[in-house]
């Protein structure tokens, strides 16, 4: 029987996808994350979200042998395998080795790779570790020694891997399986008017403090800690405030729950749409902020769209809607 889906969450998905879709224009438009005080706004909770949905849904409280091996197999089906074909399908596109992503890295399609080994370490801990108490603590000693390892500003490790993004969102998803554990006592602080007013404030104050010259240490702190804290908890908080308003049957929630629930595929699929502009390359630096960001918002939805499409005709053949797009 499948588990009643938690409608705040999917509307999470939806946010965070539009937003990396959106910042995927925008780069094809020439603004990069960190240029912009926008995109730094948009870009610090965005995968935050996604690692802490993620462990939210995959907290349990204990996990045999058997069930190990059912979840991670489902996982690698699910996030890997899809990876990989679409990958693999860019390099043919672009007349590339088709193993390269071996020695290279995965590029834009790190996402689902980097969570399956979240969640793999989160499993294995699980497995290994049966005291809980004692299990979170050796989580939460992880996620702390993952916010040390953003100082070593390089990657290590094989390309593939990716193993300085997992040491990069591993505390979110930790974070994810907390909330969940003590969900009562995490939605009570989430409505809390004091701590709302909290993470705005110092959302804002964070993303104002690196207009200004600061040392690298400091900077780095600001822009990869403390302003993904507060705006991922800032963002949490409005959803966890309106999941009754979320929860309701309408059309506009129900197309956010669908985009939501079709993130991973949305993707998948949407480096295949994304517009290049370079001949377009001296007009598009004439325009204005608002300008960049009107047409990208539009270029968002039209993807967006694309993507939902073309999913529909390609899962048509259950085993393409399987390996390839991740969907049951």
């Amino acid at each position: 029987m499948e588990k009643k889906r938690i409608a705040y969450l999917d509307a999470i998905k939806c946010l965070a996808i539009l937003i990396v879709l959106d910042l995927h224009v925008l780069k094809r438009c020439g603004v990069e994350h960190y240029d912009v005080l926008s995109s730094q706004m948009l870009y610090a909770p965005v995968m935050p979200l996604f690692f802490f949905v993620s462990g939210f849904l995959a907290y349990k409280q204990s996990i045999t042998v058997k069930g190990f091996w059912n979840n991670i197999s489902r996982k690698f089906a699910f996030l890997v395998i899809p990876a990989v074909v679409f990958r693999v399908g860019m390099d043919l596109m672009d007349h590339k080795s088709l193993l390269r992503f071996i020695t290279e890295g995965m590029h834009g399609y790190w996402f689902t790779i980097v969570l399956f080994e979240t969640f793999l370490i989160y499993y294995l801990i699980m497995l290994v570790i049966k005291n809980e108490r004692l299990r979170i603590g050796v989580l939460l000693v992880l996620s702390l020694a993952g916010v040390g390892m953003l100082a070593l500003d390089r990657d290590f490790g094989p390309a593939i891997f990716d193993l300085r993004r997992v040491t990069k969102f591993f505390q979110f998803f930790v974070l994810g399986t907390l909330a969940m554990k003590y969900r009562p006592k995490y939605e009570t602080l989430m409505n809390n008017e004091i701590m709302k007013a909290a993470l705005l404030v110092l959302y804002f104050v964070v993303l104002f403090s690196l207009t200004y010259d600061t040392s690298p240490v400091l900077h780095h702190f600001l822009r990869d800690v403390a302003l993904r804290y507060f705006a991922t908890f800032a963002i949490l908080s409005y959803f966890v405030c309106h999941a009754d308003g979320i929860q309701r049957e309408s059309k506009i929630n129900s197309l956010i729950i669908y985009i939501g629930k079709n993130s991973l595929v949305i993707y998948l699929l949407h480096y295949f749409f994304l517009p290049h502009f370079t001949s377009l390359s001296e007009w598009l630096t004439g325009l204005d902020t608002v300008t960049i960001n009107l047409l990208s918002m539009i270029y968002t939805i039209t993807i967006t769209v694309l993507c939902l499409l073309f999913s529909k005709f390609l899962s048509n053949s259950k085993y393409i809607r399987k390996y390839a797009l991740g969907k049951k």
